[in-house]
């Protein structure tokens, strides 16, 4: 029987070794610069949700702060209509 033949595996060599290497480098890179359009898009929409969050909070504090006033004055005119008559 005849014997398996092996087969060489040629070692690459120092150009295709640095082809390979540029190409790994320029695959990291992409990730690198779309994680760092990713954290930008976070941390804007994270400030939009934050000041829109604080509008919110104004407004409702401007509704109470308008109820109170609104209360205090008729108070003070039933107060004052009583007392005369």
């Amino acid at each position: 029987m005849d014997a398996p033949q092996k087969t060489e595996i040629a070692e690459p060599t120092p150009e295709q070794l640095l082809k390979l290497l540029d190409l790994q480098l320029a695959r990291e890179r992409g990730k690198r610069a779309n994680k760092g359009r990713n954290r930008a898009t976070v941390l804007i929409t994270g400030m939009v949700v934050i000041l829109a969050a604080v509008g919110v909070a104004v407004l409702v504090a401007q509704q109470m702060v308008n109820e109170v006033r609104d209360h205090a004055k008729s108070g003070a005119t039933a107060g004052v209509l009583e007392e005369n008559q």
